[in-house]
């Protein structure tokens, strides 16, 4: 029973997209951000020793996320070094902001805050799933993801680091460094982390129009989109009501 929660042989409540299960999921995370943000004020106030420690716990349970991942497809042998290597946006922002939090790194936190809406966001509108709660891959999903996008937007707040444009620009560059990087690994490997040499055939088949455009060229404008979007909304807006 538990190598099939982890090789999901016999899938029973299949992923369906937009359907009950994936809505619920999105309209959590939607309410969580909706909450944390109207709270921000509160959350600000709470003892920095609390923040902490809530955040601490967070960064450790996104780490066994991971470890449970990677150790229960080794061990099972469902392990795909095309997919199941930490190489994915997700994954990489996942570790930046575990690392960030527990030794105190708030300089990898302002990288965070805009890795956690670029990669997640998409990720949690078109999943690329088989299954959902009887497979431990759509439970990994949801903690890399919907997890790691509310506890980082609670960071921003709880912890008030400081981001500005530089900051903008600076994770707009790395996110191209690692494309960049990524780009000939996926093309010698036949692999397709960050989605750099190809859009996900679940994507493709809600969107066929995007075939005709370059992958990185489609990755470059949601990024830009969603960072934009996140730094005028949000950020800047954060930045203005700290300075009054």
């Amino acid at each position: 029973m538990l190598r099939e929660f982890f090789v999901n042989e016999q899938p029973k409540f299949l992923f369906k997209q937009f359907g009950l299960i994936h809505n619920l999921f999105i309209i959590a995370v939607i309410v969580g951000m909706i909450m944390i943000y109207i709270n921000r004020n509160r959350i600000g106030k709470i003892p920095k020793k609390i923040s902490l420690r809530i955040l601490k716990v967070s960064a450790v349970i996104l780490l066994i996320n991971m470890i449970i991942f990677t150790i229960g497809n080794l061990y099972y042998g469902s392990f795909d070094y095309t997919k199941h290597l930490p190489l994915h946006l997700c994954f990489i922002a996942n570790y930046m902001f575990m690392v960030g939090i527990l030794f105190s790194k708030e300089g990898l936190l302002k990288y965070t805050i805009f890795l956690c809406f670029i990669g997640p966001i998409p990720a949690i509108l078109w999943p690329d799933l088989v299954s959902t709660i009887d497979n431990f891959d759509f439970w990994q999903y949801v903690i890399s993801h919907h997890f790691f996008i509310l506890i980082s937007f609670f960071s921003y707040y709880a912890l008030a680091y400081k981001v500005n444009f530089k900051d903008f620009i600076n994770t707009f560059v790395l996110t191209n460094i690692l494309m960049i990087v990524m780009y000939p690994f996926n093309k010698i490997f036949k692999m397709n982390y960050i989605f750099s040499t190809q859009i996900p055939d679940n994507v493709l088949s809600l969107y066929p129009w995007l075939k005709y455009f370059p992958p990185m060229l489609v990755l470059e404008i949601t990024g830009l989109v969603i960072a934009g979007s996140i730094y005028y909304f949000i950020i800047k807006k954060r930045n203005e009501e700290l300075t009054k």
